[in-house]
């Protein structure tokens, strides 16, 4: 049985896979604050709900854009698990080739999701993370990952416009009635949720244009894939478990 972890720097993802199926998932707040004994105790509480313990799991990988957490989840499982993380870095056999100027530099996450994506299409293609940050990464076919673009997410703008209106938070992340708003909720409404689509559109094809290939295929992941995901017709797919299966996959490699 794998567990894989994605963590992030709002949201740590878990999952629990037995023979390539998703049976368990988990999303828990990032707080680098924490201890190992609080985060074992934690995950052992979830552990506990479905009829789990850390002894079920052979396989464990980490995938991480938190160094600081990193260390503090491995070592929770080097103190209860009966088998130490891997944890995914540049010097890992991922199948995916970095062609970037500094291949160290890019993120776990933005990795395990092309693993994922190449996996999934076989083809060059276009890996959209709708986390804390919204990344776009280009990948040429079988698996290199040859660049991208890294914009503020849709939270960050979110409580970046609304500070610490709470009222203005509350507003729903669906688009307007009209892209032009009647209102200050639908005006918001059109800024963030259409004004970002806009933005990933756009920046969706210019990749494709530099690229040059007339078969690349879309797909999109992270915590807001599905909010806001099903309002542009640029996808091939909506894939919010695209990490961890990117990181079920690289674990696989490594066997």
């Amino acid at each position: 049985m794998l567990l894989a972890l994605d963590i992030g720097n709002t949201n740590i993802v878990a999952g629990v896979s037995d023979e390539g199926v998703w049976k368990y998932q988990w999303r828990i707040q990032s707080d680098d604050s924490k201890t190992a004994d609080e985060y074992g105790v934690l995950l052992q509480n979830l552990f506990t709900a479905e009829g789990l313990s850390y002894k079920k799991f052979d396989r464990i990988i980490i995938g991480s854009v938190v160094p600081q957490l990193t260390e503090v989840i491995s070592e929770v499982f080097r103190r209860r698990a009966q088998t130490e993380a891997v944890v995914l870095n540049s010097t890992l056999d991922t199948g995916v080739k970095i062609t970037t100027t500094s291949p160290k530099a890019v993120g776990a996450d933005l990795i395990a999701g092309v693993a994922g994506a190449c996996e999934m299409f076989e083809d060059d293609c276009i890996v959209v993370d709708f986390g804390t940050a919204t990344t776009l990464v280009a990948v040429k076919k079988p698996g290199e990952l040859v660049g991208g673009a890294i914009c503020a997410g849709l939270k960050v703008t979110i409580d970046a416009l609304v500070g610490k209106a709470a009222q203005l938070s509350q507003i729903p992340l669906v688009p307007p009635p009209n892209v032009i708003g009647k209102n200050t909720q639908e005006s918001m409404q059109s800024g963030l949720v259409l004004g970002h689509l806009c933005m990933v559109e756009g920046l969706i094809d210019r990749m494709k244009e530099q690229l040059d290939s007339p078969t690349v295929k879309v797909v999109a992941t992270g915590g807001f894939s599905e909010k806001i995901g099903p309002y542009t017709d640029y996808f091939d797919t909506i894939d919010p478990m695209l990490t961890l299966d990117g990181l079920r996959i690289i674990m696989d490699r490594q066997e």
